[in-house]
């Protein structure tokens, strides 16, 4: 018996819509982390694939029925893809205000003008570039005045920076080295293997496999099937690269080991700014950080006051010394 051909247009095109929409309430249960909320996009998307096939079968011949579902998977690809983009890409703080940030100690009265002006810069900076995370410390008079972390160390569980977060120094590895760390007695300055630094090895031969992986985050990892996503262990800081034209205003993806690795073979090193400003008291001297093309770590000694500033970034591309400049401006005039 043949089949009856009943308003094959709108079979066709409930069966594009009904893959569009799963896949698109999949991304976004996935981006607003709402608990339960990817699971109901997968039931959804399955869902929605049943009724298609449903609504389509003994209406449409095999073969519009098999260039619907082709036809309905590209588009939900394309939306998925349209959706992810534009999650990536949206701020991570709305305003200034809405940046978190952690103190180490409440400053002294004789700073804490400056360290309240130099808070309002840091979450500023955060908010205006859309940076997952910076963490600055100042010293002055031989000992450090004020140090606090801003934003997320790791944008997927929203983990706090603090200012014992360690962040990967890039090329600055180059002046702070063994030999000098030991004697000052920098406890959270040193090297990891680049592995260390890089969820689930991310951007190397076990992650060529792009649909494993697309399962895996956004079918088995919400589900439950496999383990949560979790901050680095040992208050790493996740590190970012901006997804084009090294603005991260445009939105980020996780650097791969291979930039992690770019300084010195396959060693990621690694510290605190607390750390570096007790290596500036000492020895004096800036020097900026780079990675993955991009600066993520600056420390600034001003000769005239004697102010050293810290600041460290968790994205690369970021102008850590720009804010390292104003930073050490609000705590000059307080130090002369």
């Amino acid at each position: 018996m043949k089949p009856t051909l009943v308003n094959p247009g709108k079979a066709f095109a409930l069966i594009a819509l009904a893959l569009a929409i799963g896949a698109m309430g999949i991304y976004v249960a996935g981006a607003d982390d709402a608990p339960g909320a990817a699971i109901i996009g997968l039931l959804l998307m399955l869902a929605a694939v049943v009724l298609g096939v449903k609504a389509a079968r003994n209406r449409l011949p095999a073969w519009a029925a098999r260039t619907a579902l082709a036809v309905g998977a590209l588009v939900a690809a394309f939306a998925a893809f349209l959706t992810h983009a534009t999650v990536v890409a949206g701020p991570l703080f709305a305003q200034s205000q809405d940046v978190p940030s952690v103190l180490d100690t409440a400053p002294s009265p004789q700073w804490a003008a400056a360290a309240h002006r130099a808070r309002q810069l840091a979450r500023s900076a955060v908010a205006e570039h859309n940076l997952p995370g910076l963490s600055i410390a100042v010293g002055a008079r031989g000992d450090i005045v004020w140090a606090e972390g801003f934003g997320w160390r790791d944008v997927d569980t929203r983990t706090p920076v603090t200012p014992n977060t360690r962040f990967h120094i890039g090329t600055a590895a180059s002046v702070v080295t063994a030999a000098t760390v030991a004697p000052l007695g920098l406890t959270n300055t040193g090297a990891d293997s680049a592995a260390e630094w890089s969820p689930s090895h991310h951007g190397e031969p076990e992650d060529d496999f792009p649909l494993f992986t697309l399962v895996h985050d956004i079918i088995l990892r919400p589900t439950g099937v496999t383990a949560p996503a979790q901050p680095l262990p040992g208050d790493r800081a996740t590190f970012y690269v901006p997804r084009s034209d090294d603005n991260p205003r445009r939105g980020r993806r996780l650097m791969y080991m291979r930039d992690l690795a770019c300084c010195a073979g396959s060693m990621a090193f690694y510290s605190t700014p607390s750390d570096l400003v007790r290596f500036g008291l000492a020895k004096g001297g800036s020097v900026n950080g780079e990675l993955a093309g991009g600066m993520v770590t600056s420390l600034m000694t001003q000769r005239d006051s004697g102010v050293v500033v810290v600041v460290m970034s968790n994205i690369a591309h970021t102008n850590t010394s720009a804010l390292a400049l104003r930073v050490g401006d609000a705590f000059a005039e307080l130090a002369r």
